[in-house]
């Protein structure tokens, strides 16, 4: 009886860091009920569902996996990030988040004084506690040696400073919580720590993990934290922290005596010199571990292995999961929200030959013959992740799971994103057949050569920009190099290559953010959001084979909300009402 509990808590590690398989809160009881602790670290075996529980809670920071998350843990209740940053077509339904978030904007009080966002503000601080709680107690069980409990340790740590880097680019400057807080212990009067504080609190808890995590687990704990994720959570902590959202003498809004909450107040070239070697360290650790880049040259196959295949060897840290149900955001369901492609997204990608495509004019009605010669041109990464209106998956060829009359019916494009869009999501799911659940990729290694062609063409140096960014291009099947060296137009060419890289995995709403993007209020997140909408044979009002369509045009299909406020997230009124903290500008 006891192995078996063993292999199904070691199940719920390799599976399910989640809530889906795991769901039970190991410390939900307060502080000061000494008995629960206790018992939890009593052994390792009862201990591990706490650790499991840990990386569930830790790593689920804006991965919206049910299709209604009615309390907002894990993102927004009917809508993920990909609809809110330009990259998929809003909801439908004015009932769900991201409808409003893109045709209102968020706001710090929904009506009930929680905050109308794409995070879950206090699950942030359920999450580190739990990790602090783990951390502080691992010491009691009595079958662990100190080299082990030191590991464990430093798991929390790593796992903590996650969702304070999430949090950082989300809201500025927060509260820094140091240790698990009780009745005894808590004044309720923790405030928002400065940018530079939670930048060097991140930085902090990265060095100290770093130093005792393993390079390589024993393969039934893979998925557990390594050296890696210390290394590359510090490295997009200080990516952002170069970005120009907060590096500059001047906040995108006043914030009066609080605008270090905020900004930096000075532009600094360093800190992109900081973001370069800390994401060289990144991948130097990954080469010399076993993990790199995958390029057969079949770029179909190798970037669809890249991001869907669990345990693949560019993924450095993955949210698992193993919900084999309709609740998980999947292609062939509307659980999750709409799942068509937006065509501001599809004009980031290029045609196969590597020039841009050219679509109708707005307004102007072009066959379903002209829309298949065009979409078949399309580089390796779009096939990818999308499917063409009446058309087989191209990362699914063979599988009637994938094909168009099992697509559409699966998830009417129609029904539920006003229109078909510009491809439908199969992007997690290569060769997945009847397979619906996923494992998210948090840390693939095709960022981190992505934040040195950035972060090099920052600081001037354009040769070494352009050879990190042609090695993403040529594993994406590209043959011809760029070799642009004005920096303000390798700038562009770099973030439309973040915006096709890494479609639908958390990057964009952020990415666009923090760049300032001068058109983020005109199609990006704001201003006419366009789509392809298609007209069908007598009789449809929507189509699974390619008899059924007729012809298709570019329309604008709703308007997209923007304000300066937008750049950063707002706290909830309900904690800003406490006294405690300082809401950010223009809420």
């Amino acid at each position: 009886m006891k192995k078996l509990i063993i292999y199904f808590i070691i199940f719920c590690f390799l599976s399910a860091y989640s809530f889906v398989s795991c769901e039970k809160d190991f410390l939900q009881k307060p502080m000061g009920s000494d008995l629960n602790i206790d018992s939890v670290f009593m052994t390792y075996e009862k201990a591990l569902g706490a650790i499991a529980q840990a990386y569930g809670q830790s790593a689920a920071s804006g991965i919206t996996i049910l299709g209604w998350d009615g309390d907002r843990r894990y993102g927004m209740a009917g809508g993920t990030l990909s609809h809110i940053s330009g990259e998929l077509n809003a909801l439908k339904f004015d009932w769900e988040d991201a409808w409003t978030v893109q045709r209102g904007g968020m706001n710090a009080n929904r009506g009930n004084g929680m905050a109308l966002s794409e995070d879950g503000y206090a699950f942030n601080y359920r999450a580190i506690r739990h990790n602090l709680l783990v951390e502080e107690n691992i010491h009691k069980v009595v079958d662990l040696n100190d080299e082990e409990k030191e590991r464990i340790r430093a798991e929390m740590r790593v796992l903590t400073a996650y969702r304070y880097q999430e949090m950082f680019k989300r809201y500025g400057g927060v509260p820094v919580v140091a240790k698990s807080l009780t009745g005894e212990n808590n004044d309720g009067n923790i405030r928002r720590a400065s940018l530079q504080d939670v930048l060097d609190h991140i930085i902090f808890l990265c060095d100290e993990a770093e130093k005792v995590l393993l390079d390589v687990h024993p393969p039934h704990f893979k998925g557990r934290a390594t050296k890696g994720l210390a290394l590359a959570v510090k490295a997009e902590a200080l990516m952002y922290a170069a970005r120009p959202l907060f590096n500059s003498a001047v906040p995108y809004m006043d914030l009066d005596e609080h605008n270090d909450l905020i900004s930096f107040g000075n532009y600094s070239q360093q800190r992109w010199q900081d973001a370069i070697d800390a994401s060289e360290a990144v991948i130097k650790w990954a080469l010399d571990n076993g993990y790199g880049l995958i390029n057969t040259g079949n770029p179909l196959s190798d970037y669809g292995t890249a991001v869907s295949t669990p345990g693949n060897m560019e993924v450095l840290f993955a949210y698992k999961t193993l919900a084999a149900s309709e609740a998980v955001y999947s292609p062939r369901s509307q659980s999750g929200g709409a799942n068509g492609m937006s065509f501001y997204q599809l004009q980031q990608y290029r045609k196969a030959d590597g020039t841009d495509q050219e679509w109708p004019d707005d307004g102007v009605e072009a066959s379903y013959d002209d829309y298949v010669e065009r979409i078949e041109d399309m580089e390796p990464r779009y096939k990818a992740s999308a499917a063409g209106a009446g058309m087989q998956a191209w990362n699914n060829p063979n599988s009637e799971w994938f094909s168009s009359w099992r697509l559409a019916n699966y998830s009417d494009w129609s029904g539920r994103a006003g229109t078909e869009a510009c491809g439908r999501r199969t992007k997690f799911w290569y060769n997945a057949g009847p397979r619906m659940w996923f494992e998210y990729p948090i840390y693939r290694l095709a960022e981190f050569y992505l934040n040195l062609a950035e972060a090099y063409n920052e600081i001037g140096n354009a040769p070494k920009a352009l050879e990190n960014l042609n090695i993403i291009r040529r594993r994406a099947g590209f043959t011809n190099d760029i070799d642009e060296t004005d920096q303000n137009v390798l700038r562009g060419i770099i973030q439309r290559e973040w915006a096709v890289e890494f479609y639908e995995e958390g990057h964009r709403l952020f990415s666009v953010k923090h760049w300032k993007l001068p058109d983020i209020d005109n199609g990006i997140i704001g201003g006419p959001k366009k789509s392809f909408v298609f007209q069908y044979s007598p009789g449809r009002s929507w189509g699974e084979t390619p008899e059924h369509y007729v012809s298709y045009s570019v329309e604008t299909v709703y308007t997209g909300f923007w304000m300066q406020n937008q750049f950063l997230t707002p706290f909830p009124q309900v904690e800003v009402n406490k006294g405690y903290l300082i809401q950010n500008p223009g809420y």
